[in-house]
């Protein structure tokens, strides 16, 4: 079944979650929507970092998208790595490239919710909501922040790369268009997320991760709170890292993935 969207564009506006989650506050969202930003001014990323955009150098939007009341909150881990995988398969069309070529052009993903080029940030995922009452949907608003020409930043510990850096097919790389055909892939995505959970796209994120089997450290406001190597995830999209201590699942929270120095 395919989603009927209702694309919505806004000229300027400090963050597209944001709105869509005041939205869902004031009991107005009726239908899923597509909610695209042509400027963001205010955009978040996990653990309230900002996220930087510019207009016309990135594209950012978010979707409202209800889930069954029949799920609960624990049945939607994974979502924002789901949604991750679902951003760099499509982008991987979009850019008309075969995966081993995207792979070999570094594109490729970070626990949880990061989209690199090698060890630069294309861009991220935010995925919040909730649940009013045992009657409503699940309420999940998923924003997407890609870089399409954005001068280079330094966010965190990661420089930032574009789109373009990887458009070795020259591909006429229109945000709107590409809005659009995310907004689609994704919603294929969450359909089949929500009938089927996370396990189902464990082992092609695994192929994309980019710091697979690689010696990192899981920080919490800077302080270290596990190190060992990343092992991939599991089916519940949770980190599996190989400790001194033994094999450990790790959930998001508030931690921040980080490669060991």
């Amino acid at each position: 079944m395919t989603i009927n969207w209702r694309y919505e564009t806004v000229s300027m506006t400090e963050s597209t979650n944001s709105d869509l989650m005041n939205r869902w506050h004031h009991h107005t969202l009726t239908e899923p929507i597509s909610y695209m930003a042509l400027e963001q001014t205010a955009g978040r990323g996990r653990r309230g970092n900002d996220w930087l955009s510019g207009k016309n150098q990135s594209l950012t939007f978010s979707l409202a998208y209800p889930f069954s009341n029949h799920l609960n909150m624990m049945q939607l881990q994974g979502l924002s790595l789901a949604c991750g995988l679902s951003t760099i398969q499509c982008l991987q069309q979009f850019l008309q490239l075969s995966k081993s070529k995207a792979q070999f052009l570094g594109l490729g993903l970070k626990w949880p919710n990061d989209l690199l080029i090698q060890n630069r940030k294309l861009g991220g995922i935010l995925v919040e909501g909730g649940q009013k009452s045992i009657r409503d949907p699940i309420w999940m608003m998923i924003g997407i922040g890609l870089n399409i020409n954005f001068p280079e930043q330094k966010t965190n510990h990661l420089t930032t790369s574009n789109l373009a850096d990887i458009n070795s097919n020259h591909v006429s790389i229109d945000i709107g268009n590409l809005w659009k055909e995310l907004t689609v892939y994704l919603g294929n995505t969450l359909e089949l997320f929500s009938k089927s959970g996370f396990g189902i796209f464990k082992d092609e994120w695994n192929a994309w991760d980019l710091w697979q089997n690689q010696s990192v450290v899981l920080q919490q406001d800077s302080v270290k709170v596990h190190q060992g190597k990343n092992l991939g995830v599991n089916d519940a999209g949770y980190l599996l890292l190989d400790t001194p201590l033994g094999i450990k699942e790790i959930s998001s929270g508030d931690l921040s993935l980080r490669k060991e120095n």
